[in-house]
């Protein structure tokens, strides 16, 4: 048996599917196996691709129709018969140490269930190539030091600390991290909800997330403000922060750029349990709120019919979250990202 099980998917990217595995197949740790899901059934390439390299460590996956993003991931958030599971996209990569330094990292922490890597940012090029740039997703220092993330840090409001391309999971009897068909988008916030924490944070920038120029991601933003609505709404339903710490949230949500606040205030329009949020509102942040609405009418009307339209969604944050904050008080950790952003990612 192999210590780890990789779910590589892939959809029409044979230019950036090569890279990925080369990258795969550079790993010092050589103890894997490795699942090519092809969402497209009527592309050939992945095959070819596979059949050319000639490694018994990788085997095809053809779906019998295209599942899109949240549906193929969703196949691979369940226990496994190795110890471990990871997923590789076919658009980013990995360095070769990757994998010996997470299993390292999991043998060590044996109670901690998901870890995941720093990850170094990417931009593709009109030509194909993907040009540095110079940037991380997280702070870099230079080592592999772990850092431990308590359930409840602001990034977790709106959206998640890991990245589902740089992680490391372990396979455990019962653990199943299904989601709601959400938009995929937000496949990450919705289900590092249900992760058991701690998470913990390899600092050391072992992956690559490239932003491509085509994305799975949708674009509209009136679905995008629904879901951050609904993420702040069950965050803030049950949890145990302070009048200081909420207003901190808020200062926090002032300074970015567009604002968040106006997700802080749809949340408490979308949840009885949210409202004491809007004691905290200030009349620009209602100004700016306002404009956003007339801007995209539709997200105020979508929003009060999503607990019904959408109860499968609010259902499972609201179950999982309040099983988050029934585990644990929130230690607060600083973190790069912003509290919600008002446009999609």
């Amino acid at each position: 048996m192999a210590a780890v099980r990789i779910y590589l998917p892939t959809y029409r990217r044979p230019a950036m599917l090569p890279r990925a595995l080369a990258s795969l197949r550079a790993q010092t740790c050589p103890d894997w196996i490795c699942e090519l899901h092809n969402d497209d059934p009527a592309d050939p390439r992945p095959g070819q691709l596979l059949a050319e390299l000639g490694d018994p460590r990788l085997t095809l996956v053809t779906h019998p129709r295209n599942l899109g993003g949240t549906a193929t991931f969703n196949l691979f958030f369940r226990s496994t018969p190795e110890p471990f599971y990871s997923i590789l996209e076919d658009d980013n990569w990995w360095e070769p140490e990757f994998l010996a330094t997470m299993l390292a990292a999991a043998a060590a922490h044996p109670d901690v269930t998901v870890f995941w890597a720093n990850m170094r940012l990417a931009q593709e090029q009109a030509d194909g190539s993907f040009t540095d740039t110079g940037r991380t997703i997280w702070p870099e220092d230079g080592s592999a030091a772990l850092r431990f993330f308590p359930w409840g840090q602001p990034e977790q409001i709106c959206g998640a600390l890991h990245s589902n391309g740089a992680a490391l999971y372990r396979s455990q009897p019962g653990h199943d991290f299904q989601i709601p068909p959400v938009p995929f988008a937000v496949i990450e916030p919705f289900r590092e909800r249900a992760f058991p924490h701690p998470l913990v944070l390899v600092s050391r920038p072992l992956a690559t997330f490239s932003h491509t120029l085509k994305t799975a991601r949708s674009r509209d933003a009136v679905e995008w403000g629904e879901t951050q609505a609904m993420l702040a709404a069950t965050f803030f339903a049950g949890s145990p922060w302070t009048e200081a710490d909420i207003a901190r949230f808020w200062t926090e949500a002032r300074a970015q750029r567009p604002p968040g606040t106006t997700s802080l205030i749809l949340a408490a329009l979308a949840h009885p349990a949210a409202r004491p949020l809007l004691a905290h509102a200030r009349w620009r942040d209602w100004w700016v709120a306002l404009r956003g609405m007339v801007r995209r009418p539709g997200l105020y009307f979508r929003l009060r019919r999503s607990r019904v339209a959408r109860a499968d969604w609010w259902d499972f944050l609201e179950q999982h979250t309040a099983g988050r904050w029934r585990d644990q008080r929130p230690v607060m950790n600083t973190n790069p990202s912003t509290v919600c952003s008002s446009h999609p990612a």
